[in-house]
């Protein structure tokens, strides 16, 4: 009986140190599937905004931002804090990362105000994927 306890134990042990490994060994640069998902997605998003199609736009949030914010607000954050988006002369996306339950994704804009930096926070829920942030990175200020 101590055996078939201890070799269970064991088996257990060793079953949750597989999962972190092989958790730990996926952190790294996003694979290149990703980067095309991300990519499409965030692109889509500020293609809806060049548009000022706010409401298209709203629907590449993830569910909980959009329970957290209203369409209007939504809109009213765009068209106050994030006009470059609307304006933009090109954009280009640079670093991703995976992190645990998310994404985060730099994208390069430029536009009339010179060049801004987004980290755009990404998640995937149910296999959809939903932007739950985006900053202005500090290396913007360089303008």
């Amino acid at each position: 009986m101590r055996i078939l306890v201890f070799i269970t134990t064991l088996l257990l042990v060793s079953g949750c140190a597989s999962s972190e490994q092989a958790e730990t060994a996926s952190i790294g640069p996003c694979n290149s599937d990703e980067k095309v998902l991300i990519s499409d997605h965030i692109s889509s998003l500020i293609s809806a905004l060049e548009k000022l199609d706010f409401e298209k736009a709203y629907t590449y949030a993830s569910e909980d931002f959009q329970k957290s914010l209203t369409l209007e607000q939504f809109e009213s954050v765009i068209a106050r804090q994030y006009q470059m988006l609307i304006s933009n002369d090109s954009y280009s996306f640079s670093d991703c990362q995976p992190e645990k339950d998310y994404f985060i994704q730099d994208v390069i804009v430029q536009s009339l105000s010179g060049k801004t930096v987004l980290r755009y926070r990404l998640s995937l829920v149910d296999k959809r994927l939903g932007v739950e942030s985006a900053v202005v990175r500090a290396e913007t200020m360089d303008l």
